[in-house]
Parts: C-alpha cells; structure tokens; sequence
C-alpha cells in the first residue's frame, strides 16, 4: 500500500469519528481502527472502499447486539466488537489491541461478591 492510501483511509476515519463525535462506538471503533493503520497500512484499501467505514462496521456490531439481546438488553465486548466490524469490513483481526483485551464475561465472573456466609459483619465491625 502506499503512503497516499493510508492518509486517505485515516483522513475518512478521523472525519467520520468528527461528525459522530457523540457516539462513543463510533469513536472507540474509529480509535482502533486508527491504530490498525499506523501498524498495518494494508487494510487502507478496505476502508477505502466504504463511504463511512465506522458506521458501517459498527452496524455488525449492533446486529448481533439485536440477535443476543435478552430482554432488550445485550453487551458485546471489545474484542467481538472488534473483530465483528473488521469482519463486515472485510480485513482481518490482528495480534494488536482486539487480542489483548479480556472479554466482559471473563470480568464479570472475577468481580463477583462473596457468598453471604463469608462475611462477618461482627468480626468486621468490631463487636460495636
């Protein structure tokens, strides 16, 4: 790919992050997608090839939302996200940031509270 490629593929992505500037997906996908380019000016030829990349991609992202959500409810971590909006654009996940991070049900089995018999009010409040 060349120089001029990858400036036009950040240059749409940096506009598009622009006017959705209200939209924290579009914009965490937009920072993402940003970093790919800095380490892989390969993909630029595939962004090019949307008029808006980032709502494109984040448009997958929102339909499995739909298909997984339970009482109108639904999480899609990171790295799903990630790889789902790459997927729609038709470029690889790569070994960067979509891979190093945890995905949220992972964290929410590690954040859980103690069994109820575990806590001793009395012994933590001193017999007061």
């Amino acid at each position: 790919m060349n120089k001029a490629e990858t400036d036009r593929a950040m240059d749409l992505i940096r506009d598009e992050m622009a006017k959705a500037h209200d939209n924290p997906g579009i914009s965490i996908l937009g920072e993402y997608l940003t970093e790919r380019l800095q380490g892989e000016p390969g993909i630029a030829a595939a962004i090019l090839k949307h008029k808006e990349p980032l709502a494109f991609g984040f448009a997958a992202i929102k339909e499995h939302a739909r298909k997984i959500a339970k009482g109108g409810y639904a999480c899609v971590d990171d790295k799903t996200g990630f790889a789902l909006a790459c997927k729609a654009l038709g470029i690889g996940t790569s070994s960067g940031r979509a891979d190093n991070i945890r995905p949220y049900k992972e964290e929410r089995a590690e954040a859980q509270a103690p069994a109820h018999d575990a806590l001793d009010l009395d012994a933590l409040l001193g017999g007061i």
